[in-house]
């Protein structure tokens, strides 16, 4: 049973890393074995307990954060573009009638 929980911490950290708070849930269907919710239960307090520092996470979602913005800017600028050009459409088929 410990190498399992040694592995399922494993799992939390490598969830943590990712930005992802881990569960009973999500640690055992990610569980590359069959595990029991006293078992996930267990990790999730040890992994509690020697929960690594929060700004390493911090510094990779702030650059991720950025890169989102960037990207929603770009979206909403091409979608402007469209809606403008649905707007000149519409114009020109109410005019036709």
């Amino acid at each position: 049973m410990s190498n399992n929980i040694n592995q399922l911490i494993i799992l939390c950290h490598k969830m943590y890393e990712d930005g992802k708070t881990p569960t009973v849930g999500i640690l055992r269907s990610k569980a590359p074995f069959k595990t029991s919710v006293t078992e996930a239960i267990e990790a999730i307090k040890r992994f509690n307990a020697s929960k690594p520092s929060t700004s390493n996470v911090e510094t990779k979602s702030n650059s991720s954060t950025e890169n989102e913005r960037v990207s929603l800017a770009n979206r909403v600028d091409i979608l402007e573009q469209e809606v403008s050009e649905l707007k000149t459409a519409l114009a020109r088929i109410l005019q036709a009638r």
